[in-house]
């Protein structure tokens, strides 16, 4: 039950904050297409802190508090919004989704004291998937709907689902028990 809480805590966190700042995640990256445009990038680290600030605390409740939980999506959610608002265009979001992705799921390793890699590796697929996987559902349907009216919405929406399922408790604990077997096998 508190894998489901957390998932819809993360949804609503980045929905919320998607549509009253701009998602995690964008459709295109900064104005320019070969440099990197510095202030945008800034402001998109600051707003992307306070999206992350709530998200996080939003998460934390769902665990009983916790200030690494809250300072690691500060991280997550402050690097993808400066790469998303300050880095080249021609970087495509792929790239600014795999770069955020991987900061994101080290920042989540810290908070979740682990060291496995194939969390992390788990985590930055999943944020990476939900970024690229959300911009692609609004391919799909913005044709239908019309462009800027729903981006931030479905983006952060897909983002927060798999971004949710992968920093899960549920998840955590999966991981958790594997190393504890391996453990436990080593020892005999």
């Amino acid at each position: 039950m508190r894998s489901l809480a957390w998932i819809a805590a993360t949804v609503i966190g980045f929905v919320a904050g998607g549509i009253a700042l701009h998602s995690p995640g964008a459709v295109g990256l900064g104005q320019f297409a070969f440099d990197w445009d510095l202030p945008a990038a800034l402001i998109g680290a600051v707003f992307g802190a306070v999206v992350g600030a709530f998200t996080g605390f939003l998460q934390s409740t769902t665990i009983g508090g916790s200030s690494r939980v809250i300072v690691a999506a500060i991280v997550a959610v402050a690097v993808a919004h400066a790469l998303a608002d300050g880095a080249p265009a021609t970087w495509g979001v792929s790239l600014a989704a795999a770069i955020s992705g991987f900061a994101a799921a080290v920042a989540f390793a810290w908070a979740a004291r682990s060291r496995d890699w194939r969390m992390v590796a788990l985590m930055s697929f999943a944020w990476w998937a939900g970024w690229v996987g959300g911009v692609a559902l609004l391919g799909a349907i913005a044709p239908v709907v019309g462009y800027g009216v729903v981006d931030h919405l479905i983006i952060s929406a897909v983002l927060g689902l798999s971004w949710g399922a992968a920093t899960s408790p549920a998840l955590s604990r999966t991981f958790g028990e594997r190393r504890a077997l391996s453990s436990e096998a080593l020892k005999v």
